[in-house]
């Protein structure tokens, strides 16, 4: 398997793991950043490994429920170190264990998105936004 499908199958698992769509993993602008870094502190076996039996999973015709083989077969902690957990957590946080791996991996964490909100310091609701009433409040 080549380096550069490993990136797709990056990408398709990714959406699998935090249930949100390719595409709006890709706006997010991070997902090469997300790949380097999962190149740079995993051990080469684990990923090998990792994206070997991602895409033999993903490409099983027989598996109706891909997200539940996913859930049995990756998400353990000692399942290719812990790499799928680190994955989500990498996509919602941009931490990569204690270390944010960029200012932009915390503007586009995935968790500010997933709570409706912005991150404090960035993407601010706008200019004026402090004018309007919150929707959740009844007017009178």
């Amino acid at each position: 398997m080549e380096p550069n499908s490993h990136t797709k199958l990056f990408l398709e698992v990714s959406a699998l793991l935090t249930g949100f769509s390719k595409t709006e993993l890709k706006a997010t602008g991070m997902l090469e950043t997300y790949y380097n870094t999962i190149q740079k502190n995993t051990d080469k076996q684990d990923i090998d490994y990792f994206f070997l039996d991602v895409h033999v999973l993903l490409n099983d015709k027989s598996k109706k429920n891909i997200e539940a083989a996913l859930a049995s077969q990756f998400m353990a902690a000692s399942a290719y170190n812990g790499l799928a957990k680190n994955i989500i957590i990498l996509w919602y946080t941009g931490n990569w264990g204690n270390d944010v791996v960029s200012s932009a991996s915390y503007i586009q964490g995935l968790m500010w998105n997933a709570a409706h909100t912005h991150p404090p310091g960035a993407k601010q609701p706008g200019y004026g936004s402090w004018a309007e009433r919150p929707l959740t409040v009844k007017n009178s």
